[in-house]
């Protein structure tokens, strides 16, 4: 009998223990959500749905760290552009306060990169985004004649900045469209460089830049990144 009883009080501690580390996980995860979505980037918007992993959140909240939290967005948007992202936190204090690491994924649309500085500077219309290229157009004026130069660009990262090299080019005046790649390397010597860190809080680093049909995909890094000082934290540099 007394075998009987110690195992119904050690299976009702049991459910006990499920029961309220379930709670708390679940009001941990509640909190995480509101402080994220209220301290989105400005030109982010959207929420997010977050995932306190690990054996047992009530140990980890008596330790004031969880181990790892993963959150994935839900209704985001960029820039306008519909987006996506999953973000993986790793030490993230119970009682809020920067965060040991974090590693997010991106896939942007490519309407969030209308308008882009970096190629109005050129005069090049807003990018179309490929299969690993990026396309888009220059209008020039020669001998009183209005040329459009339509310019195939390829991406590459190096120290926060994204380069774009002119690797093809068609020439379109009236009804004729030749290849044109000596000239675009004439109007782009250079190509044209984007400082990603500029869009980005500081401290957030770009590691990796993908291109897609119609979307980027990006990966990011942090440390030491303090969630609730997202919403108007200060942007990086390069160079």
């Amino acid at each position: 009998m007394l075998l009987i009883v110690l195992l119904v009080l050690a299976l009702l501690g049991t459910i006990a223990f499920i029961v309220g580390d379930r709670w708390v996980r679940d009001r941990a995860e509640a909190q995480i959500e509101q402080t994220v979505g209220s301290s989105l980037p400005d030109g982010v918007e959207g929420g997010v749905v977050a995932r306190v992993d690990g054996f047992s959140a009530l140990q980890q909240v008596v330790t004031g760290e969880f181990d790892h939290v993963t959150l994935r967005s839900r209704d985001l948007t960029v820039a306008g552009a519909s987006s996506s992202a999953v973000v993986e936190l790793y030490g993230v204090p119970v009682d809020g306060g920067p965060i040991a690491d974090a590693t997010a994924r991106l896939t942007v649309g490519q309407r969030a990169f209308r308008g882009l500085p970096a190629l109005q500077r050129v005069n090049a219309a807003d990018p179309v985004l490929g299969a690993g290229t990026v396309s888009t157009s220059l209008v020039q004026r020669v001998l009183g004649l209005s040329v459009t130069v339509g310019v195939t660009l390829t991406p590459s990262l190096e120290d926060q900045v994204v380069h774009l090299e002119p690797t093809a080019a068609t020439l379109t005046a009236g009804p004729a469209t030749v290849p044109a790649t000596a000239i675009v390397q004439q109007l782009l010597p250079d190509g044209v460089d984007v400082c990603a860190a500029q869009y980005l809080p500081q401290g957030v680093r770009l590691t990796r830049l993908g291109v897609v049909r119609g979307a980027a995909q990006a990966t990011l890094q942090a440390r030491d990144l303090d969630l609730d000082r997202l919403d108007g934290a200060a942007t990086g540099t390069c160079g």
